[in-house]
């Protein structure tokens, strides 16, 4: 195998495990052992052992069923936030395994970082469709990237010399989305953290900083859906004036969104909110006391 197909390889592997983990394991595996695929690289023909295809099918199931339940769909996500991008690293470390030790390292941190890289900027599109949160949407989405890993790993394995072209520009494609994406980490961690707090019963540990005026009853929050606010932008909410006080670009910014309305979306990591003018924001639990409108958030 040449240089360009192992690269090729490494890179299908990478972003695909970014989508889905397990559906690019199965794929790569089922076509191993049905002579779909050959030649690959270092030691993925252990990907068709019967025991991982079983894991990686069972597993597989477990996440297209939960890619289908919008409100659970980023719980899964979360905790897979660390699960795909080693799945990637330990894919190209399979891939590299007959080469320099350098070149592994090399490998392994590129395919985790590019896994990561896809893995955000997936999770960035499915936030935004939770704007629309019923099943069909969710379901699109979900076998479209399936299908997308499964063309992604067929160019990578037949054709390296178109499929790297494509893979540059999906690279550069996650790039330009590297401010969201940043969004998107603190997001993750907020939430991880604020239902951690929230079992043990503890007060937020952050404050306001000094200049969102009235600290003592402005609350953290994710802009959700709010016209002219980024998406998942970090800031704090008077639930009662409706002034939402933000940063973009270093700059401090006011959205005037109105009071809260006394109605939430109930969610495991996260609850939903909405202001009297629609705009909707994502609270972490710690927060969620803190909040009063007509009806009490406890």
């Amino acid at each position: 195998m040449d240089n360009w197909s192992l690269i090729s390889n490494i890179l299908g592997l990478a972003i695909g495990a970014g989508l889905n983990l397990y559906a690019a394991v199965l794929v790569t595996g089922l076509g191993l052992r049905y002579g779909w695929i050959s030649n690959l690289p270092g030691e993925l023909s252990l990907l068709a052992h019967p025991a991982v295809l079983v894991a990686a099918g069972v597993m597989y199931v477990a996440e297209f069923a939960a890619d289908k339940v919008p409100f659970f769909t980023p719980v899964w996500d979360a905790i897979h936030t660390f699960i795909r991008p080693v799945g990637a690293a330990l894919l190209a470390l399979s891939a590299t395994a007959n080469l320099d030790p350098v070149v592994k390292a090399i490998a392994m941190l590129a395919a985790g970082t590019l896994a990561l890289g896809t893995h955000s900027s997936k999770m960035g599109f499915r936030l935004m469709a939770h704007t629309t949160p019923e099943p069909v949407t969710h379901s699109a989405i979900s076998v479209a990237e399936d299908f997308g890993v499964v063309v992604l790993l067929a160019l990578a394995y037949q054709y390296p010399y178109v499929a790297i072209p494509v893979f540059l520009l999906i690279i550069c494609t996650i790039a330009a989305f590297v401010p969201l994406l940043l969004r998107i980490l603190r997001f993750l961690i907020a939430g991880a953290i604020g239902r951690v707090v929230a079992w043990l019963s503890a007060l937020p540990s952050e404050e306001a900083p000094a200049w969102v005026p009235d600290r003592a009853n402005s609350v953290r929050v994710f802009a959700r859906g709010v016209k002219g606010v980024p998406r998942l932008a970090n800031g704090w909410l008077h639930p009662h004036t409706g002034e939402f006080h933000f940063r973009r670009w270093g700059a401090k910014k006011v959205a005037e969104v109105g009071a809260l309305e006394p109605d939430v979306n109930w969610g495991f990591v996260y609850n939903v909110v909405r202001s009297e003018t629609g705009a909707t924001f994502y609270v972490t639990k710690e927060w969620c006391h803190c909040i009063r409108t007509a009806s009490s958030i406890s």
